[in-house]
């Protein structure tokens, strides 16, 4: 073989594994709030990342004061509501310093999710007060009790949210967005983007996954509207694809008044659009098993926690716990402790209040590792045309090494 075929081999097979590198990566979480008769109202989140949270389920009462470590004029503030939150550390091994999830005394929800971008801009000049990202979710449950409140609160926010880095060594940037939903219906998805709030809010909004942002996500999922999805629905892991698929199987949930048949509705979604094990890298947060699931019914006021690595299913009563002033702060392990089962009211401990991720030196200079690229905007009509590109190189290749290959005449 001359050298110059052997290059024309290389520069094929580079070709092939290039274009097999064009499949848009898949996303991490997602979340859905279903609509019931009588006003009923439950939201199911997943939560898939790379490695455990540690994460432990807080009861945060009102009446106590947070600071918000948000470094140069850190935001503090009083509780109005108490909550039950999803409480975890943002560096594997480190301490429990953000909150994930979580609903107060009010029925409101908040759920944190990936979102790769996610941009919160720099930080201000002005003195207006800040607040860590890993706080957001407790700031939200803490201070208000509908989504109205919310969306008023964030359209011209009067506070920065600082983006502290997480993962190990603090290389993985803090792309997020955020869902609230409270007890009568209402939803918002607010997303950050260069530097301002975007925020979506109605009823209608029923699903969140991840990238692309909201409105494309809305477009793509609006080209499966005349698609039959008893034959034909989108089954991968990508967050699109999520989408639609949460999407399709949240409409099919019965309207049924039964409790327990409706949590375990929402739940049996939530594990539809889950990630199996086995899809991990460190590096990338956006690919990730999944380790665990919520289930928050703001109408009866109980919130459930489902690790992927247990059997049981654990729950907390609202109606039934003291979140009231002075109540203090208490805690139980949720990862790691696979004994707890059934209401876990009662071994809920005192513990010391969160101090949440703070920005520092290390953790908000510019990240060495890139966050990883959001999928492209595609055609989700069911078929997708990269899927011909490898198929197509690979006969090219096929139906040319002959030619490089055959011996030249003498």
């Amino acid at each position: 073989m001359t050298r110059t075929a052997g290059m024309q081999i290389l520069a094929a097979i580079c070709a092939v594994g290039l274009l097999l590198g064009l499949a848009p990566p898949a996303n991490a979480c997602t979340r859905i709030t279903w609509l019931g008769p009588n006003g009923m109202v439950i939201t199911g989140r997943s939560m898939d990342w790379p490695y455990s949270f540690n994460s432990h389920l807080y009861a945060v009462p009102a009446g106590s004061t947070q600071d918000g470590a948000g470094g140069v004029n850190s935001l503090t503030w009083t509780r109005k509501y108490g909550a039950i939150e999803v409480a975890g550390t943002t560096e594997p091994g480190g301490p429990i310093d953000g909150v994930f999830d979580g609903m107060n005394t009010a029925g409101l929800v908040a759920n944190l999710l990936y979102l790769a971008e996610s941009d919160f801009g720099p930080a201000p000049t002005d003195d207006r007060p800040r607040l860590s990202i890993t706080a957001w979710a407790d700031y939200v449950l803490s201070n208000f009790g509908t989504v109205k409140e919310v969306v008023e609160a964030f359209t011209n926010p009067s506070i920065y949210l600082v983006p502290t880095n997480i993962g190990p060594g603090a290389a993985v940037p803090p792309s997020v967005h955020l869902s609230v939903n409270d007890a009568s219906g209402d939803s918002a998805i607010i997303e950050y983007l260069d530097g301002k709030p975007v925020i979506h809010h109605g009823r209608q909004y029923q699903v969140m996954t991840n990238s692309p942002t909201y409105d494309e996500q809305l477009k793509l999922n609006a080209q499966w509207d005349d698609v039959d999805k008893n034959k034909e629905l989108p089954g991968s892991i990508q967050s699109t694809d999520r989408f639609v698929r949460a999407s399709y199987y949240l409409s099919k949930l019965p309207q049924s008044t039964d409790e327990r048949q409706s949590v375990a509705g929402v739940f049996s979604v939530m594990r539809n659009a889950s990630t199996p094990w086995g899809v991990g890298d460190e590096q990338h947060p956006n690919l990730a098993p999944t380790y665990w699931r919520t289930v928050a019914d703001s109408t009866n006021k109980v919130y459930y926690f489902e690790s992927t690595l247990s059997p049981n299913i654990v729950w907390v009563n609202l109606n039934t716990l003291n979140l009231g002033p002075g109540s203090g702060t208490r805690a139980v392990a949720v990862e790691g402790d696979y004994s707890v089962i059934g209401n876990i009211d009662s071994q809920l401990a005192p513990v010391k209040p969160i101090a949440f991720r703070a920005p520092t030196a290390a953790n908000t200079a510019q990240s060495s590792t890139a966050p990883p690229e959001a999928p492209k905007v595609e055609n989700n009509t069911g078929f997708r045309a990269w899927w011909l590109l490898p198929i197509v190189a690979v006969l090219g290749v096929l139906a040319f090494l002959p030619r490089l290959l055959r011996k030249p005449k003498p």
